[in-house]
């Protein structure tokens, strides 16, 4: 069976319109609030809610989902929230002015709304390559699996590449277990253009295909950073690490700041042994980007490994916040490492005291006075 990483739980109104036996030709709709990873959940939560309601109360009479009307959508600050409004943004995509069709495309990819895909798929045979790729993304998005085969049916070796790309990713998410694409997703791996390969990879990743390893190790070679990348990250749990950690060094140290990028993009995905240690070395890169990059990815490690490295890199109090958060979780643990610490710059030491005097003071509220002369002492003793 096809599976996927959790997401983050997101806030859906799902529209269920609905008959009763006792008055068979009187329609009704019943709105429901719930928060859920996906539109495909939500509607659960909402069946389950509309489901349990006349369980408790017993009725004589049955109600009936009338299907064919239900409606979901994200809620989302500054989007359409009602259906009317979905539907008047949905008709912006017969205009001729193609700006005002991609900003519609990604509103309804944003909102998740079912509703206007065949409004959406007249798209693909839009003149505009850019757009169709756009419009094939944003039905991967709203996930509904009845677009796929319109979408798959795309994907022909004439189909220009950005466009193959969009299909391979908007598939991944469109497919039901029973669905077999193996053979569709092996024969994108062997496509020329490199996004698509790189799509590939994500995509039986995403969807955990069997015999992983053999399909993607020989891809290791690929002479694109994106698809070495991808290969590491999808296979670092099912094949030899020390291969894959190898071919990842030669990318952290490469010459092509592309390749290094994507050695920062796998370090800052991918609990690798030594990655803490090898962004504090990317995070000191000549190249801005990639410097910058690796400097992100060290900050949202949340382990004490990084204190060392956060307090030699700090460069502003916005960083120095993100920092402090993290060490007041962590208590006396960041205490005893702070303690150790011996920074190579009298600014690191600064922020290292810094962040000890704020620990003290935590102590104090927290454990009280005699908790937080020991901390004193500690402090004071290894300043001795």
């Amino acid at each position: 069976m096809y599976t996927s990483k959790m997401t983050q739980a997101k806030t859906y109104k799902v529209i269920i319109p609905y008959s009763e036996s006792a008055t068979p030709r009187k329609k009704f709709k019943i709105e429901y609030t719930v928060e859920a990873t996906d539109r495909v959940s939500a509607l659960k939560k909402a069946e389950r809610e509309f489901d349990s309601y006349a369980d408790y109360n017993s009725a004589s009479w049955v109600r009936m989902i009338e299907r064919d009307g239900i409606r979901i959508w994200k809620l989302m600050q500054d989007m359409p929230q009602t259906p009317q409004h979905i539907d008047e943004l949905a008709a912006r995509l017969t205009s001729d002015d193609e700006d005002v069709i991609y900003n519609s495309l990604k509103a309804l990819g944003e909102i998740e709304d079912s509703s206007a895909s065949s409004k959406i798929l007249a798209l693909l045979s839009h003149p505009n390559p850019e757009l169709v790729a756009l419009a094939i993304e944003t039905l991967g998005r709203i996930a509904d699996p009845s677009n796929l085969a319109p979408i798959r049916n795309l994907y022909k070796p004439e189909t220009n590449p950005r466009v193959k790309a969009c299909i391979v990713t908007a598939v991944s998410r469109l497919a039901l277990p029973d669905d077999d694409i193996v053979g569709f997703l092996t024969q994108a791996l062997r496509e020329e253009d490199a996004r698509v390969r790189a799509n590939a990879i994500e995509a039986i990743e995403k969807l955990d295909l069997p015999d992983v390893a053999r399909l993607l190790l020989p891809m290791l070679k690929d002479e694109d950073n994106r698809v070495r990348a991808n290969v590491i990250k999808a296979l670092w749990n099912k094949d030899d690490q020390s291969k894959l950690l190898d071919v990842l060094k030669e990318m952290a140290g490469d010459e092509n700041p592309w390749m290094k990028s994507s050695a920062v993009f796998v370090l800052d995905n991918v609990n690798i042994p030594g990655r803490v240690e090898l962004l504090a070395v990317m995070a000191r890169d000549e190249h801005p980007k990639i410097r910058q990059n690796a400097r992100e990815a060290l900050f949202r490690i949340d382990s004490l490994d990084c204190l060392p490295y956060w307090l030699e890199i700090i460069s502003n109090d916005k960083e120095f916040s993100v920092i402090a958060e993290k060490v007041m979780r962590h208590g006396d643990s960041a205490l005893n490492t702070l303690l150790a610490f011996n920074g190579r710059s009298s600014e690191s030491r600064r922020y290292a005291a810094m962040l000890l005097d704020m620990l003290e003071q935590q102590v104090l509220k927290t454990s009280g006075w005699i908790n937080w002369l020991k901390a004193k002492q500690k402090r004071l003793f290894k300043n001795s």
